[in-house]
């Protein structure tokens, strides 16, 4: 299932997205027509996302947590225009979806850490 996340909610959408996610591992995709699918990063700790309204500019971070884990990256998304949740049956957060108009779609694929699954 799938749930569509309005723009003037975005703000706070990932504020409570970085409270519950925060440390899951991410797998960001990104797919474009002109050029298929690109693997940025596989399976980093999650640490941010947030929106630049004034500029439209999401910025989407992870690794950095740890010494496992030392370097950051930061992701960048000019004009997004969509951001879409894909959910489990049980209402479990997936896959987060961002498209923009020229159109290229950013995948962030989660999933808990190894060590904080019970």
């Amino acid at each position: 299932m799938d749930r569509g996340i309005p723009q003037e909610e975005w703000t706070a959408f990932f504020d409570d997205f970085i409270k519950t996610h925060h440390g899951y591992e991410v797998k960001l995709e990104i797919v474009g027509h002109t050029f298929g699918d690109q693997e940025e990063a596989a399976w980093l700790p999650f640490t941010g996302i947030s929106y630049d309204r004034h500029h439209q500019q999401l910025f989407i971070t992870v690794g950095g947590l740890s010494s496992r884990f030392p370097v950051h990256l930061t992701h960048t998304i000019q004009t997004p225009e969509k951001v879409q949740m894909h959910l489990s049956p049980a209402g479990e957060e997936l896959t987060m979806r961002i498209m923009t108009p020229d159109p290229t779609e950013t995948l962030v694929h989660l999933r808990p850490q190894r060590q904080l699954m019970a």
